[in-house]
């Protein structure tokens, strides 16, 4: 959903008025707003995503995952396995040539 609003004055600055819908819909109190590459983003300050949850997971177990990784790539089956030539894994990627 897209809606477009004018900024209105307050003072030297411009000021959102966003639709009491949106407010309830987002519970918003407070928002985070960020410059994206496509431009502003504002989102709740109080609720996070499931993008952003996910990312905080991710980030909580990065050292176990990059643990086990790093246990799986030394492991001298896993070498052996991924060396052989029979194994082609072109099938499981187009992009893999």
């Amino acid at each position: 959903m897209a809606i477009e609003k004018t900024l209105t004055s307050v003072g030297n600055s411009k000021a959102l008025i966003i639709p009491s819908d949106l407010i309830k819909k987002y519970g918003l109190e407070s928002v985070i707003i960020e410059e994206t590459a496509e431009g502003l983003l504002i989102r709740s300050a109080s609720k996070e995503s499931d993008f952003q949850k996910k990312l905080e997971q991710l980030k909580k177990y990065k050292n176990e995952v990059y643990s086990q990784i790093e246990l799986e790539v030394n492991d001298p089956e896993v070498k052996e396995y991924y060396s052989n030539p029979q194994n082609n894994f072109s099938e499981a990627d187009p992009d893999v040539k």
